[in-house]
C-alpha cells in the first residue's frame, strides 16, 4: 500500500499482515509516521496505490473497507476532536457557566445522542442493553473512573480525559482497538492498572490490540510482534522479543544523552528578571470549587525568582486547576488571595499584563491550537500571547523564532504546516513558542508527552540550559520522574486538591505520581 498525506506519498509500497491471534506494537522516533500509519489502518486517510483488505467478518475474500466501530482508535487526537466539538477555547474547562449542552461522562458513555456516537464513530444501538451496561461496568471497574461518571467531559483533566476515552472502546470490544501512546497523561497507578488490564485482555484474547508507544516498559506482555518505523517506511517487523532487542528498537527506547545530543547554546536575548528570591507567584488560603465538589483546599504557597519548581501529584489532584489560577484563565482567581508578579489579581491588571511574562506548554494549548499555519508563525505567535498568528511579525522576531527551533532541533521544520506534522513535533513547535519571549515564568506542563527518548533528552538539556544561563523560573509537572530536569529545586506535592509535600532540592525519583 502507498498513503497520502495532503501531497506527500508515504509507506510507498509497504506489506504487513496481522493475523489471527496475533498482538502488535508499533514503536518508532518522533515524527517517524506511525501516526499516518494508524491512521490508514482505521480508515482515516486515503490509500492511493495497493489496499487495506480486512477479514473482520470471516469471508476468505476480505473487504477494502470498514463498518462503523470494527476499528476503533484512542489517541491525543481523538481527544482533541471530543473537546473541540464540545468547547471551542481552552479556558471553557474553567468557566462555571459554560457547557450547558455537555454531556456527562456516563451521558457520554451511554451514547444516546447522536453527537456523543458520533464523535467516538460508536452506535449504541449495535448491541443489546443488557451487553452495553456490562461492558460498560467493567470497563468503568478497569480503570478506576466511577468517580467520574457524573463529571462534565470538559471539566476533566488530561489524564482523566484519556481514560474515559479508553474505557469508550473497551466498551464497544471492536474488532481492533488501536491504542496511540495510551499512556500519555497518566499518573503512576494509572499506567500500572491499564497495563495490568491490557494484560489480562490479551492473555485471555479479548481484544485483537494494536498499541503504538515509544517506551519499552509500556509494551504488556501479551503483545507478540513489534512493528518498527522510520522516515515512513516500516524498517524491521516480527516477534517482539527479537525486534525489541535490535539496535533500531534500542536506539527508539534508549538514548545517551551525553554522546548523542550536542551541546546546548541558546540564542543571545535579553532576559526580563527581577533580584533573586522576589515573588513570583503567592498564594494565601486559595480554594477552588465547581458544583460543590473542592478542587483545590488552603494552597497557601510562595514561588520566588531563581527557583526551579516541580509540580507532582495523580490525575485529578488539582495541578492543572492550580497553574489556570497563575495563568489568568480560571475566573476563581479573584475570589481567592492570589499575586503574581507581586500584583493582587482583581486590581485592575488586565489578563494580557500577566501573560506577557510567563511561557507556557500543556495538552490544553496543544489540543486547541488552529492547525492551518506554518510551524514557524506558530512560534512566532508566542511573541503576542495569542492562538494563532493575527500580528506582522518583524524579521528580528523570525531570526529568534528560527533559532530556538534549531536548538530544539526542528528548524526543518519552518515551512511545514502544524497539522502535518507529528504529535510530538507540535509539542516541540509549542515549546518553541513559549520560549520565544524569554518569559520570567515558564510553565511546562507535560512537555515531554508523546515525544521518543532523544527528544526527551534534549528538552531536559536545552531546559537545565536555560536554568543554569538565565534568570527564567520553572513550573514543571510530569508523572514521569525521568523527565525531571535536574535544575528541579523544589517540588509541590498535590493531592485530592490539597499540598501534602513541599520539598527543597529534589532528589531523583522522591515521587512517583
Amino acid at each position: 500500500m502507498t498513503i497520502r498525506v495532503k501531497n506527500r506519498l508515504c509507506f510507498a509500497g509497504t506489506n504487513w499482515c496481522l493475523h489471527e491471534g496475533e498482538q502488535w506494537a508499533v514503536i518508532g522516533s518522533t515524527g517517524s509516521g506511525k501516526s499516518i500509519f494508524i491512521k490508514a489502518l482505521g480508515g482515516r486517510l486515503p490509500v492511493v496505490h495497493g489496499q487495506i483488505v480486512n477479514f473482520f467478518d470471516g469471508s476468505s475474500a476480505g473487504r477494502p473497507y470498514l463498518h462503523q466501530g470494527e476499528v476503533i482508535t484512542v489517541s491525543a487526537e481523538i481527544q482533541r476532536e471530543v473537546l473541540q466539538r464540545y468547547a471551542v477555547f481552552h479556558q471553557a474547562r474553567w468557566q462555571s457557566t459554560e457547557g450547558d449542552d455537555v454531556p456527562t461522562v456516563k451521558e457520554f458513555f451511554a451514547g444516546n445522542r447522536v453527537d456523543d456516537r458520533i464523535i467516538s464513530k460508536t452506535d449504541s444501538t449495535s448491541m443489546d442493553e443488557q451487553t452495553a451496561s456490562a461492558r460498560r461496568e467493567e470497563a468503568i471497574a478497569l480503570l478506576g473512573i466511577g468517580h467520574l461518571l457524573n463529571r462534565k467531559v470538559t471539566h476533566l483533566s488530561n489524564g482523566e480525559g484519556r481514560k474515559v476515552l479508553l474505557a469508550r472502546a473497551l466498551m464497544q470490544s471492536p474488532k481492533l482497538l488501536i491504542l496511540d501512546d495510551p499512556f500519555s497523561g497518566l499518573d503512576s497507578d494509572s499506567r500500572k492498572m491499564l497495563i495490568n488490564s491490557l494484560t489480562v485482555l490479551l492473555e485471555h484474547r479479548q481484544q485483537r490490540l494494536l498499541l503504538v508507544t515509544s517506551r519499552e516498559e509500556e509494551i504488556p506482555d501479551g503483545i507478540t510482534h513489534v512493528l518498527g518505523i522510520a522516515d515512513h517506511h516500516i524498517v524491521v517487523q516480527g516477534e517482539k522479543s527479537a525486534v525489541c532487542a535490535s539496535p533500531f528498537a534500542q536506539g527508539v527506547f534508549k538514548t545517551n544523552s551525553v554522546t548523542e545530543i550536542k551541546d546546548i547554546h541558546l540564542p543571545e536575548t535579553d532576559w526580563s528578571t527581577c533580584p533573586p528570591g522576589t515573588p513570583l507567584v503567592e498564594f494565601q488560603n486559595a480554594c477552588v470549587s465547581y458544583q460543590g465538589v473542592n478542587v483545590l483546599q488552603d494552597i497557601t504557597w510562595t514561588m520566588k525568582q531563581g527557583e526551579h519548581w516541580a509540580i507532582r501529584g495523580p490525575n485529578g489532584a488539582g495541578k492543572s486547576t492550580l497553574l489556570s489560577l497563575i495563568l489568568a484563565d480560571n475566573p476563581q482567581v479573584y475570589a481567592n488571595d492570589v499575586k503574581i508578579f507581586g500584583q493582587q489579581r482583581g486590581t485592575g491588571e488586565s489578563i494580557w499584563e500577566i501573560k506577557q511574562h510567563i511561557g507556557w506548554v500543556a495538552p490544553e494549548i496543544h489540543m486547541y491550537y488552529p492547525r492551518r499555519a506554518d510551524c514557524l508563525m506558530v512560534v512566532c505567535s508566542g511573541f503576542f500571547d495569542s492562538v494563532g498568528l493575527y500580528q506582522t511579525v518583524t524579521p528580528e522576531q523570525s531570526q529568534i523564532a528560527e533559532k530556538w527551533m534549531q536548538v530544539l532541533g526542528i528548524d526543518g521544520l519552518s515551512d511545514r504546516s502544524f497539522q502535518e506534522v507529528s504529535l510530538g513535533e507540535q509539542r516541540l513547535v509549542l515549546l518553541a513558542r513559549a520560549l520565544v519571549k524569554q518569559p520570567r515564568l515558564l510553565i511546562l506542563d507535560e512537555p515531554c508527552q508523546g515525544l521518543d527518548s532523544l527528544n526527551r533528552s534534549r528538552i531536559l538539556q536545552v531546559l537545565d540550559a536555560l536554568c543554569r544561563q538565565t534568570p527564567v523560573s520553572l513550573l514543571y509537572v510530569t508523572h514521569h520522574n525521568d523527565e525531571l530536569p535536574q535544575s528541579i529545586t523544589h517540588v509541590l506535592h498535590l493531592e485530592k486538591g490539597r499540598m501534602k509535600i513541599v520539598k527543597e532540592e529534589k532528589k531523583a525519583g522522591e515521587c512517583n505520581t
